[in-house]
């Protein structure tokens, strides 16, 4: 017969697992409302925000007034929703439409601004209490599909942005703790009030911000129906033509676990196009969608973007120091995992100074740019064409569905990418709408000695494409010009000192590598006499010590396109993001 074993007496002495650990663990969200408030937009939809767990809420219409029961009925615009005393592990905001006779289902706010004011961090953060918690003044989930921001003031903006000094704020979502999951229906800057200014008219430039500080656990995921930039024209001295960018900025401290639109759109007219992707732009001025993933206390880093359909003037980078600071921090650190659109392309850029993972198009890769350190797989249903891709080290896996034309693709290459995404201190970069270089357009810089980007031994390239290659230069560890005596600008003809690609004056690395497998042929006679040396074949397009290219059959990649067949796989940090995404039309769903 068994005895029970003995209690020790000192009890006291035990250790227990709360006093190891200060910070809370999330929990499931709250169900109990603190909040809600109602209203009527303008064209009659209904709405309701309701804030659940601990917080206060209050919603104010274009004059200051607050929505209340008595005017639930009276058809407004909403101009500021304010949020405070949330705590991070059970708060969440939600909010529904429905839709009026005459009304569109969409419903516009100017400003979402969830406060840090709910409690105070311990005095001394090293004292381990055994019951002790740090201070949770962020938000788990905003869930409000329909809500929409935009410009809802009928006033022109006159506050000047904190992010781009040369732009106006239109308005914004602001939580300096971070939120968890933020779901809404997109930015509109095309959104005008009734006796409001049509922002790409106003005269000046403007944006609208996401401003996510560093959540205290889990990172941040954001999901938006769609993201619809612009930009106008004035006439400014001299009969001069001055372009006036509408953009958005989504700023993310911190990982970004995911962020998904069904698409983004922006200006197309050449002389409306955001000047990072127009290189020689004597007046930089940045514009279109901005996605960044900035560092603060962590590194910058991005887990999953994913668009749906047609990107358009859409810029993705990470980096490993604030927007706000000078300092360049671990260049080695901000990398981007996954890179996915799944319709059209036209202006979209990726920056990843410490490589990416998979790179992915559904229709093709038109009119992108791409620095990257490193590159696993970068794979178009379609062929690519107008693009160009940099990588400091290998472009391990290309895979293409159809023709390479008038593109640049080189593996081999240093090229300060930090710089390349953002320069705080002197305004450059692509966060300020300086073109990323590239091999056909290098600047030489004095503190390297060199000619920026610059070839060095260990480049290498796999590649496969089930199409042709036209007008295009594909290079592993070669530098064209390699006096450094002039800047080289942009390539010119061959009689000039600026060498082009196969000349004899070109330095070859001996690591460099190139393995292909091409479907069709390979004609660049359109580059002879520029970038392509006359003095090589029409045919030549690789160029690397070692290349290896070889006729046959190309299996085309099969990247996800809209109506997409698969889910996406949601790792545990993003268990409230489960259902939002339906399969087959490519739309959020609640």
């Amino acid at each position: 017969m068994s005895t029970r074993k003995r209690t020790p007496s000192r009890r006291s002495l035990r250790p227990m697992a709360e006093g190891l650990e200060t910070r809370q663990v999330l929990s499931s969200y709250s169900t109990i409302p603190s909040a809600t408030v109602s209203g009527t937009d303008a064209d009659g939809d209904k709405w309701t925000l309701t804030l659940y767990g601990p917080g206060t809420m209050n919603v104010v219409d274009q004059q200051g007034d607050a929505f209340t029961k008595a005017t639930a009925g009276t058809p407004d615009l909403i101009n500021t929703i304010t949020v405070a005393g949330t705590v991070t592990h059970s708060s969440r905001l939600v909010g529904t439409v429905t839709k009026g006779a005459d009304g569109d289902g969409k419903v516009f706010f100017q400003n979402l601004n969830i406060q840090n004011n709910g409690a105070y961090d311990q005095i001394d953060p090293n004292w381990v209490q055994r019951r002790g918690t740090l201070a949770q003044n962020g938000i788990a989930l905003v869930d409000m599909p329909d809500f929409w921001l935009g410009r809802t003031s009928t006033a022109t903006p006159t506050a000047t942005s904190d992010i781009h000094s040369s732009f106006k704020l239109a308005g914004g979502i602001s939580a300096p703790e971070g939120i968890n999951v933020l779901r809404f229906g997109g930015v509109d800057v095309n959104y005008t009030p009734t006796g409001g200014t049509y922002l790409p008219n106003s005269g000046q430039s403007n944006e609208f911000v996401v401003n996510l500080g560093l959540p205290i656990s889990t990172g941040t995921s954001i999901i938006v129906d769609a993201v619809h930039t612009s930009a106008g024209t004035t006439t400014g001295s001299n009969n001069t033509t001055v372009v006036n960018q509408q953009s958005v900025t989504f700023l993310v401290t911190g990982r970004l676990n995911l962020f998904q639109a069904n698409e983004i759109t922006g200006a197309t007219a050449a002389n409306l196009i955001p000047t990072q992707f127009t290189p020689g732009a004597t007046t930089p001025l940045a514009g279109g969608t901005y996605l960044v993933s900035q560092g603060g206390d962590v590194t910058g880093q991005i887990g999953y973007v994913r668009v749906g359909g047609d990107a358009t003037n859409f810029t993705t980078f990470a980096t490993a120091s604030s927007i706000f600071t000078s300092g360049a921090g671990d260049t080695l650190d901000p990398k981007i995992t996954n890179f996915m659109v799944g319709g059209e392309t036209n202006n979209v850029m990726l920056i990843a100074p410490a490589g990416s993972r998979d790179v992915s198009f559904g229709r093709g890769m038109d009119n992108v740019v791409i620095n990257s350190h490193v590159i696993d797989h970068l794979h178009a249903n379609r062929g690519a064409v107008n693009s160009k891709v940099t990588v400091s080290r290998t472009l391990d896996n290309l895979k293409l569905g159809g023709d390479l034309v008038n593109s640049f693709i080189q593996s081999g290459y240093s090229q300060s990418l930090t710089s390349q995404a953002v320069s705080y201190s002197t305004g450059g970069g692509a966060f300020n709408g300086v073109a990323p270089r590239a091999i056909d357009n290098r600047t030489f810089n004095d503190f390297a000695g060199q000619s920026l980007p610059s070839a060095h031994g260990g480049g290498g390239i796999n590649a496969q494409i089930a199409g042709s290659v036209v007008n295009s230069v594909v290079s592993v560890s070669v530098d064209p010009d390699p006096s450094g005596i002039n800047d080289p600008g942009e390539f010119e003809q061959v009689t000039t000192k600026r060498f082009p690609f196969g000349a004899p004056q070109n330095i070859v690395l001996p690591r460099g590598y190139i393995s292909a497998k091409i479907e069709g042929e390979i004609d660049n006679s359109g580059l002879q006499g520029s970038i392509v040396s006359a003095d090589v074949p029409s045919d030549t397009a690789f160029f690397a010590k070692r290349v290896s290219v070889v006729k046959g059959a190309v299996l085309p990649p099969k990247v996800d396109t809209a109506p997409f067949s698969r889910k996406l796989n949601y790792s545990k940090a993003q268990d409230a993001l489960k259902g939002l995404w339906h399969v087959n039309t490519g739309r959020n769903r609640g």
